[in-house]
């Protein structure tokens, strides 16, 4: 290949840019080629290009002297979580830690305390559905709670942690609140009860009218007289404030498994975190999804300024149960939950894939 135009300048430095005629951009897509073994890659080392060859299994990449080297990853490394009294569910007395990657183990926690955090109560960590997954070390009680002295306690009695299928949400739980008591409203006039499952009646709704004792307060609790009517029912109660149109306001921070439902009537509560409640607006008790029937106490006189309504679709299409109210307890105007922790933690967690 000749250079015509003559001259005897220096010629310009080699390019590859997307400047037009200017070298174009390097295509390494299986075209461009280069002295190297196969799956190995370059850095720079300042002067020139260098080659890395590939590591061995099991190896991770990392630096010594300054440069990429492959190393033997003889530790698992850990996650730095920092929470605070203020991350504390209140509802669920819990709070979210980590989530977990599927395909990964949880295998050791620590706690490390920059500040006093009393967790006298003795909080677990654990997933969703067993909320004991660690269990603390004895320092976690000692005194006032975790403070300098307790700094670096290890969390002990671990069981089987490892999410299997798609991500686990890591929970701490088991811590206690003060404050957070309010005033109640009470109907707990009983002389029926009304069957609840996913078909035909799927939630039943509580409507306060103008001039309830509740329309205008912020609700922080709602509690209903719940059993095993039939079978074995699984899956989840919830409790919603909804709008009279069934419009969603609030959902609460607090389910029930419908397994755990025993054959005789007892009082469950569901939180909420604090919201007002609006004439025509209604504390709700849903069992979408359940399988098999409970039931939920009533009374056979209707509620003054209130009227009870049943669907056989959660959040929409309510019919009007005449002359009927749900036995029921809410709990309105509540203290702010001041503390049981203070300052804040730090997690550490050794995650392995």
């Amino acid at each position: 290949m000749s250079f015509g135009g003559g001259g005897s300048g220096a010629l310009p430095n080699h390019e590859h840019t997307g400047i037009p005629l200017d070298g174009g951009p390097l295509d390494f897509v299986n075209t461009t080629i280069a002295s190297l073994s196969a799956n190995s890659m370059t850095y720079s080392s300042g002067a020139a290009l260098q080659e890395l060859p590939i590591g061995s299994d099991a190896q991770v990449l990392a630096v010594s002297g300054g440069a990429p080297t492959w190393i033997t990853n003889t530790s698992n490394p850990l996650v730095k979580v920092t929470k605070t009294f203020a991350d504390i569910v209140v509802g669920t007395t819990s709070m979210d830690i980590y989530t977990l990657p599927e395909d990964s183990a949880l295998v050791n926690v620590w706690a490390d305390i920059t500040t006093a955090f009393d967790v006298s109560t003795g909080p677990t960590i654990g997933d969703g559905s067993d909320d004991n997954g660690f269990a603390e070390a004895t320092d976690w009680t000692a005194g006032t709670g975790l403070t300098d002295a307790t700094r670096g306690a290890y969390i002990t009695s671990f069981k089987t942690m490892r999410s299997t299928s798609g991500t686990t949400a890591i929970k701490a739980y088991n811590f206690s609140t003060t404050g957070g008591a309010g005033t109640t409203f009470s109907q707990l006039l009983t002389n029926d009860s009304r069957g609840l499952s996913n078909s035909p009646r799927q939630e039943m709704a509580q409507q306060f009218n103008a001039g309830h004792v509740l329309v205008g307060q912020d609700i922080c609790h709602a509690s209903f007289f719940i059993n095993n009517d039939s079978g074995s029912p699984t899956g989840t109660l919830r409790s919603f404030i909804r709008q009279s149109d069934g419009t969603l306001i609030q959902e609460s921070s607090t389910t029930l498994d419908a397994s755990t439902l025993t054959g005789s009537f007892v009082e469950y509560s569901f939180a909420f975190p604090d919201v007002t409640l609006s004439a025509g607006d209604m504390i709700t008790i849903s069992a979408a999804g359940i399988t098999n029937s409970t039931a939920i106490t009533v009374n056979t006189t209707e509620m003054i300024n209130g009227k009870l309504y049943d669907t056989s679709t959660t959040g929409s299409g309510y019919s009007q149960m005449t002359t009927q109210q749900m036995q029921m307890t809410v709990t309105y105007a509540c203290a702010p939950v001041t503390s049981d922790t203070v300052g804040a933690v730090d997690f550490y967690l050794q995650v392995v894939n």
